[in-house]
């Protein structure tokens, strides 16, 4: 039986929040194409941490859905 994964998803343009996602938890933006997620830049410290666009479909004409295939392979 196949297991689905749905990222969180966001369908209006821009990134999404700090208090949107946890720690390692991707988003996808429909209406951008993106994937975000928020990572541990802060060194353990919660109040440092970013959002990064981890894909996009201009980068090398991958499509989000590729990104997200790529993200949950590589973990």
């Amino acid at each position: 039986m196949a297991t689905t994964i749905k990222p969180k998803r966001k369908h209006s343009t821009g990134a999404p929040s700090l208090s949107d996602l946890a720690r390692g938890e991707l988003a996808v933006n429909t209406a951008d194409k993106k994937i975000y997620m928020r990572d541990e830049s802060g060194g353990g410290t919660p109040g440092n941490d970013a959002i990064v666009e981890v894909a996009n479909t201009l980068a090398g004409g991958a499509t989000v859905d590729d990104a997200i295939v790529m993200a949950i392979a590589l973990g």
